[in-house]
């Protein structure tokens, strides 16, 4: 946990009204306005986010059923946090989180009008995905005060822009971040640190053959980081770290990369428009396979099918 300055003060905590940060209705009770946009309860497998604006406010003691994770989006905003007894004030910069776990009361004031994220984690998430390291049975998740973390403000935006794209990316997409993120609080703000297994050379042979067997087969299907790795028979996050040192590529980059190849082939036989072959390989709509196809070929669909001629 970051210290507290010189001067912080040691505070008793008062009676902290209960909110629920899935639910609108509860976080209205509390702050001056709803969220601008906000995942669905259960949407990202135990990770929730709000996207917020508030003018200048002071926040009651609040407490929390879920881990809180908020990142500050915008111009530095002075403000005053107490986690349980510690009182601190900060200058929040772009890109700072605050952590506050379930069942801490938290009291929070702020000068400036500002915008930030919450991701709010169910506690049974961020246990498994704590047993999931296998070096573990369980890991307190610790305060921090205004801290500095590019890795997890990127994670926000990242499924900030998917909630503003209706899921863009897909599901595989969404779950790689959520675990990452699960995996980077653990590693980094526990008071006990996971050692995660090694194992050379990535999946066993069998295993990779099974998962890609798998891809390939439902491609054109809502694949998630679950089921891949319920197929090699471990943890997602194990998963992932094995099956990016078998391929060089996360599972996400992978499924993108073969329903590119996919298209291509769809398109040189020449029996499809380019928006059914977009559907065909496993793409929301033709927009995002153009985006995909120029990203890894270089040029766009129809710019391909010209070449052809």
């Amino acid at each position: 946990m970051q210290q507290a300055p010189s001067g912080t003060k040691k505070l008793s905590s008062s009676s902290a009204v209960a909110i629920d940060f899935t639910r609108d209705s509860e976080i209205s009770q509390v702050f001056p306005s709803g969220a601008l946009l906000s995942s669905q309860p259960g949407q990202w497998n135990g990770v929730h986010l709000g996207y917020y604006q508030h003018r200048p406010h002071e926040l009651p003691e609040t407490v929390s059923n879920r881990h809180l994770v908020l990142v500050h989006l915008e111009i530095p905003t002075w403000a005053g946090q107490r986690l349980d007894a510690q009182f601190q004030e900060n200058q929040f910069q772009v890109g700072d989180i605050l952590i506050v776990p379930a069942q801490m009361p938290h009291y929070a004031r702020w000068d400036t009008e500002h915008r930030y994220l919450i991701l709010s984690l169910d506690p049974t998430a961020f246990i498994s995905a704590v047993q999931a390291t296998g070096s573990l049975d369980k890991a307190e998740l610790l305060p921090h005060f205004a801290t500095a973390d590019p890795l997890i403000h990127g994670i926000g935006l990242a499924l900030k822009t998917e909630l503003e794209s209706n899921g863009l990316g897909g599901q595989l997409y969404t779950d790689s971040l959520c675990t990452a993120l699960l995996n980077h609080l653990i590693r980094n703000y526990t008071a006990q640190k996971p050692v995660l297994a090694a194992q050379a050379g990535g999946l066993l042979s069998c295993r990779l053959r099974q998962v890609l067997e798998y891809i390939d087969a439902y491609l054109d299907h809502k694949l998630t980081l679950t089921d891949l790795a319920a197929i090699a028979q471990m943890s997602p996050s194990y998963f992932t770290q094995l099956f990016k040192e078998s391929t060089g590529c996360t599972p996400h980059q992978y499924v993108i990369q073969q329903r590119v190849e996919r298209a291509r082939q769809l398109l040189v036989e020449g029996r499809l428009p380019i928006a059914e072959v977009a559907l065909q390989v496993g793409f929301a709509h033709q927009s995002h396979l153009n985006r995909h196809f120029k990203r890894w070929l270089g040029v766009t669909p129809k710019t391909f099918l010209k070449h052809l001629l």
